[in-house]
């Protein structure tokens, strides 16, 4: 199945590090799909081989067939098993505890950032493990939401050996890709890119730190669909990348 999946990320490189959290700006987007598509902006904590994944992933999809409709909505996924038996989106399964009133998880964003429009619109996901309990706690607009239990990760336990950052879309069977991002290929003025700012992760330590140049690599699995362009560290924006693309037969 994974070859109905395409990428346009930056992510950690595999060198024995290890990550306690993640965390980044990340802009707001309306897209159209069709009902068997789906496109996913968000963060992934992972650790384990293949057949044993266990991630993490946090962030907004805009998917018809888990939510009804095509509204850009918060939207968080589990698995300790690599995608086996374990693990769903939000909280379709036991596992993530809530210790919020509120109901954010699968809420709909109320606005999005219109193309070339002056204010973008952001929310800031962070993902942590708690250095006492080893739990992997969720906070949203500043607030604890929740957390992933130790019990259901074997790897994870140990912290996050690869962080990735940026867009995920699953293809249609008629081989067409949905839009990415904000469904325009990546340029530096962000008002017309959808983008990450202040990429961010926690060391072993447990101390949030910009992302390194030298720790990450940029991965795009179809140039022709979508792409990602990597500005490194400003000073207003931290570590900033754009990414996205229209989509649509990208020849895989």
């Amino acid at each position: 199945m994974t070859f109905l999946l395409q990428f346009a990320t930056i992510e950690t490189v595999l060198d024995g590090s290890i990550y306690r959290g993640a965390e980044a700006n990340i802009s707001l987007h309306s897209l159209t799909l069709q009902n068997n598509q789906f496109s996913k902006s968000q963060i992934w904590l992972e650790n384990g081989p293949r057949n044993e994944l266990n991630s993490i992933q946090v962030g907004w999809g805009v998917h018809p067939r888990l939510y009804g409709d095509t509204r850009t909505r918060f939207t968080m996924y589990w698995t300790a098993d690599g995608y086996k038996n374990s693990g769903c989106y939000n909280i379709q399964c036991p596992g993530f505890v809530i210790v919020t009133r509120i109901p954010w998880i699968g809420i709909a964003f109320p606005r999005t950032s219109i193309y070339g429009d002056k204010k973008s619109f952001t929310f800031t996901p962070q993902v942590f493990q708690d250095g006492l309990s080893g739990n992997w706690g969720l906070k949203i607009f500043n607030e604890v939401i929740g957390y992933w239990p130790k019990e259901l990760f074997t790897h994870l336990n140990d912290g996050a050996s690869l962080i990735r950052f940026g867009g995920n879309t699953f293809m249609s069977p008629d081989g067409i890709s949905p839009p990415m991002g904000n469904g325009h290929f990546p340029v530096i003025d962000f008002q017309k890119s959808s983008f990450f700012l202040h990429v961010k992760v926690r060391n072993s330590n447990y101390q949030l730190l910009d992302i390194e140049d030298s720790k990450t690599r940029l991965y795009s699995d179809s140039f022709q669909c979508y792409r990602l362009s990597y500005w490194g560290y400003a000073k207003s924006n931290g570590v900033s990348f754009s990414f996205g693309g229209l989509g649509g037969d990208c020849g895989t």
